[in-house]
């Protein structure tokens, strides 16, 4: 497992694509949340609360990319080939591409969260610090970002192509909720599904549960795709 994970993240840092996604993830949290902070006039807001909001808005669909094109590129150049022919064992490749990429993908939402929360504190017309809620928000970011790019690579595994990887999670996250909002007790189903729980753990409650019970959520449907990208990859031939 120590030699797979070097590899991975040998092969990761060497990407031009990974520094330039990481750079747009940093321009964009200081952007929403710089934004977010001027639109917001609540003497109750968080200096968090901006970053939460860039964390949905785009910032972890940046570094869920950044998770994607680990899986989607090898299969694009061909590498995927030799990938394998390296590490046999498929499931300890995929294990050290969950791994690596969760991990990495934790400390780069933890780092925008910071820059969030400092661009956010500087432009909130009025704010209350709570020292507890605030660390506890920024983590509750960074693990999001982590468990959606952990989401997003078992969906890679799985189409092994860019486009259909982001045709899917746009599914999941965005159309999938707007058709099952319309059926009779779909807003339940609706906070069941990743969007929903991403909403809860991120901002603390979406109407329905909490943060812990998002965490369970966004986890589940992780696993999930893990399992999905793991069961498909050992089965095919490449």
């Amino acid at each position: 497992m120590r030699g797979a994970l070097a590899a991975e993240w040998t092969k990761l840092v060497s990407l031009h694509s990974t520094w330039y996604l990481l750079l747009g993830a940093a321009a964009l949290t200081g952007t929403v949340a710089s934004a977010a902070g001027v639109l917001t006039h609540d003497p109750a807001a968080s200096p968090a609360d901006p970053a939460a909001i860039a964390e949905l808005n785009g910032v972890g669909l940046v570094l869920a990319a950044l998770a994607m094109l680990s899986v989607t590129g090898e299969y694009a150049t061909g590498s995927a080939r030799t990938a394998f022919l390296c590490v046999p064992r498929r499931g300890r490749l995929l294990a050290a591409k969950y791994l690596l990429l969760g991990a990495v993908t934790f400390a780069a939402g933890l780092a925008c969260a910071v820059l969030g929360a400092v661009c956010g504190a500087l432009t909130l017309e009025e704010s209350t610090f709570d020292a507890g809620a605030v660390c506890g928000r920024l983590l509750a970011v960074a693990a999001h970002a982590a468990l959606l790019s952990v989401l997003t690579v078992g969906l890679a595994a799985v189409v092994r192509r860019s486009a259909g990887t982001v045709t899917a999670l746009f599914g999941l996250l965005f159309l999938l909720p707007v058709g099952l909002d319309v059926l009779p007790g779909g807003e339940t189903a609706v906070d069941l599904l990743p969007a929903g729980a991403s909403e809860a753990l991120v901002l603390g409650d979406n109407g329905t549960y909490g943060w812990a019970a998002a965490l369970l959520v966004l986890t589940g449907w992780s696993l999930a795709s893990v399992a999905a990208g793991t069961w498909v990859v050992r089965r095919r031939d490449v």
